[in-house]
């Protein structure tokens, strides 16, 4: 619905063109001043009145260089246009400066012309002391009757729509100023901009400091990229009681109600529980409270992509599809398996994929489902970041499964943490089933004595639901295999633990010949295509979830995917040896409700290296040492049953262990005083390529496409039916690669040019995924 007045003088000038849904200029900058309001009435206490004030201001102007003829030709089909229009928009600076003081004047300048481009950019195209000043060239291509009439729709629109969009309490009427468009005015300005970015720059307070700047580059940018988007209301926060989480005949834990009883008074929370006790019911609980102060915001944070599709899967049931997002390397595959209802392909079901894509980048859900390192890209100032960073002000963190991260990925985790804690008022809860003392201290100490609520003795005493048993030996040694063959024959659901996919498909392989039927084995990893991953997992949920109406006897055979990724139900396990965090999660996937008695879990001794896994290290002698450690603490609880509100003592005699308290602090303490160098360095207005770089490095994947599917990935791409072309991909790790690389086993596909991938020449089925040949050792252990 328009506002009144409404400009009908300049109707004929477009913001976008035809293929962008060709709309008018007016129209694009209601739209933004639209979202802007929707996001001050979101949090209005983001930033101080005057900021939204300068916002609106900056709002209303930041496009009035789109009526340049070179621009609005381009529009139409037209040539290219070599200028910004943001930096002829500050021609119209002048017609409000005369009513901002020096400082207002520097953020109406930087949120116009930010909105699009870093200020290298900016400074690259429009150098100052040239001969002959490109300035003068973009002010002449603006026709002087143009200028009048924006000027006219600026006198008579702007004020009133203020009143009609509700925020005329922090956003004044202006008396405007006629001025002419003079390019040594726009000099003027551009030098103002980049004088405080050099400022902020070089400033020695400097994380204080620069935060105006972000949260007003933030803000701009995620209104005009909403309107861009044609969203046209912002979805409103999650206001639930935090009963509603519950059935009214659903017990409720005591350390669900402790949850919620803190909700809104403390910024930090730390959670333990049993697996499968309602970590999550207590986790929302804390966030959403009575409904009276809704969080903004709420953030989910899991470690892997499995268990964010299922958090995102169970949380769009709790809350409807509108409120919740899923953000992760994948999330247009697991998107596009959801919407897809069994068709196919379908175009509009892809539309909606990248619209829900968007949405997720736009920062438009209430809540969210995404791992740390979507979160992380912020910190390493990745293009963007001041919108990321503004979503992320006034929210409700919550960290599920704190302990899988490496102590490096931790540091990050936590340095950002202190950052949101300290500079942009976050609220956070953090999570696990295990929590090593020195986690408890590294977050305390970021989070400022955070509240501590653990489930009660009797809720951990009722979750005792496993009795360990070391085995000698191996978990590939001919009797053991028989006597998992014989599990499944006699009516159990077992689950076969391998730290590294070669020795799962072996196993898998090892159970067939040992009898096991096809429809008995199910293979699970991370070198399967999504596509087939996506199948598999949902086999499993469908057979081995609690109460399945399809429970049958299998074998389940997976890597550490398993630990924490599906609502599991089995009945035992058999596993490699591993750190006891790892071996805690895997036990959760047995027995998981309690509900069977005491259930048998099995790990074996061998093999007590590491597997290239867990302790890696330079030299063989060290290699693995946690997994020994851990070995040695077990063997003091051989054939009794697990007391899970005494892990916690069992975790810390672990990490006692003089050179495993060494490494992991040491590894956490390197990674920490970068972070504070990161930190320090964030400064709005200028992404960082080489941060970019250092990102990128820290993921181990790389796609690439199995040849048995390289004519059908072609085919999807020339067709541009991109996201089911990614369903072909599969993920192997970098030294992997470097291995395929060297003995001639990787090609580049035929794309024309469309993408570089490489494709895989080596045996992949949809039993195995895809295979190496080697079982000795594996670069990929997931």
């Amino acid at each position: 619905m328009k506002p009144s007045p409404w400009p009908n003088q300049i109707e004929h000038l477009l913001a976008k063109s035809q293929q962008h849904g060709g709309e008018t200029l007016a129209e694009h900058t209601w739209d933004v001043l639209c979202r802007l309001a929707d996001l001050y009435h979101l949090r209005p206490s983001l930033i101080p009145d005057r900021q939204w004030h300068c916002l609106y201001w900056a709002a209303f102007l930041h496009d009035f260089g789109k009526a340049a003829r070179g621009f609005q030709r381009r529009l139409k089909g037209g040539p290219t246009w070599d200028h910004r229009h943001e930096v002829l928009s500050l021609g119209f600076v002048d017609t409000i400066a005369h009513s901002l003081s020096a400082e207002e004047q520097r953020w109406l300048v930087a949120a116009i012309v930010s909105h699009h481009r870093d200020a290298d950019e900016i400074a690259q195209l429009y150098p100052p002391g040239l001969r002959k000043d490109p300035l003068i060239e973009l002010c002449n291509d603006l026709p002087e009757q143009t200028a009048q009439d924006l000027f006219t729709w600026l006198a008579t629109c702007a004020n009133p729509w203020r009143d009609q969009l509700g925020i005329g309490k922090v956003v004044a009427a202006i008396t405007l100023q006629r001025s002419c468009i003079d390019p040594k005015r726009i000099r003027h300005w551009l030098t103002v901009y980049q004088d405080w970015v050099d400022t902020l720059a070089n400033s020695v307070t400097a994380v204080a400091t620069r935060l105006p700047g972000i949260l007003l580059r933030g803000l701009i940018t995620t209104a005009d990229h909403l309107a861009s988007a044609h969203l046209h209301r912002l979805p409103p926060p999650i206001r639930s009681h935090w009963r509603l989480l519950f059935s009214p005949d659903q017990q409720v834990y005591p350390h669900q109600q402790s949850s919620a009883a803190l909700s809104g008074k403390t910024e930090a929370m730390l959670l333990m529980a049993p697996t499968g006790s309602g970590k999550t019911e207590a986790a929302l609980a804390w966030a959403l409270g009575d409904a009276t102060q809704a969080p903004a915001r709420i953030f989910y944070v899991l470690p892997y992509q499995a268990s964010m599709n299922a958090m995102y899967d169970r949380l769009r049931h709790l809350f409807g599809e509108q409120a919740v997002g899923l953000q992760h390397g994948r999330a247009a595959q697991a998107l596009y398996a959801r919407f897809r209802d069994g068709e196919e392909w379908s175009a509009s079901v892809a539309r909606r994929v990248q619209w829900e894509k968007n949405l997720n980048l736009l920062h438009a859900r209430p809540l969210k489902v995404l791992s740390p390192y979507q979160l992380l890209k912020a910190l390493f100032q990745l293009r963007g970041f001041e919108a990321m960073l503004t979503d992320y002000t006034q929210a409700a963190f919550i960290f599920d499964e704190i302990h899988a991260y490496e102590p490096e990925r931790l540091a990050l985790i936590i340095g950002l943490m202190r950052y949101l804690r300290q500079y942009l008022n976050a609220r956070f809860l953090v999570m696990s089933a295990t929590f090593p003392s020195l986690i408890i201290d590294r977050l305390t100490h970021v989070l400022g004595t955070p509240a501590m609520v653990q489930a009660t003795p009797d809720i951990f005493a009722r979750f005792r639901r496993h009795r360990l048993h070391l085995r000698d030996g191996e978990l590939i040694d001919p009797e053991t295999i028989q006597e998992i063959a014989n599990c499944v024959q006699a009516g159990q659901q077992v689950l076969v633990c391998a730290n590294t996919v070669a020795r799962a498909q072996m196993l898998r392989d090892l159970l067939a010949q040992a009898g096991l039927k096809e429809e008995q084995l199910i293979l699970l990893h991370s070198r399967f295509t999504y596509r087939d991953r996506n199948q598999i997992e949902q086999t499993i949920r469908d057979r081995c979830a609690h109460g399945s109406v399809q429970r049958a006897p299998l074998a389940l055979v997976a890597t550490q995917v398993v630990e924490v990724s599906l609502d599991i139900d089995l009945d035992t396990i058999y596993t490699d040896p591993a750190p006891l965090e790892a071996l805690l999660q895997r036990f959760g996937r047995v027995n998981r409700r309690g509900m069977k008695g005491i259930a048998p879990v099995y790990v074996f001794r061998q093999p007590a290296d590491g597997q290239g896994v867990y302790g890696r290290h330079h030299d063989p002698a060290q290699a693995g040492h946690i997994v020994r450690v851990t070995l040695t603490e077990l063997e003091q609880h051989n054939g009794t049953i697990i007391d899970e509100a005494a892990v916690q003592e069992w975790l810390d005699r672990i990490y006692a262990d003089p050179l495993l308290y060494q490494q992991w602090r040491e590894a956490f303490e390197r990674m920490q005083q970068q972070v504070d160098l990161i930190i320090n360095g964030l400064c709005p207005f200028q992404s960082d390529q080489q941060r970019e770089d250092e990102f990128e490095q820290m993921f181990d994947g790389v796609d690439v496409v199995p040849q048995c599917f390289e004519r059908d990935y072609i085919d999807l791409l020339v067709n541009e039916r991109f996201i089911e072309a990614n369903d072909y991909l599969v993920s192997i790790s970098k030294q992997r690669f470097a291995i395929l690389r060297s003995q001639g086993k990787l090609q580049p596909a035929e794309t024309t040019g469309r993408r570089r991938i490489w494709v895989a020449q080596t045996p992949y089925d949809s039993r195995n995924g895809l295979s190496f040949g080697d079982i000795i050792s594996d670069p990929d252990w997931s």
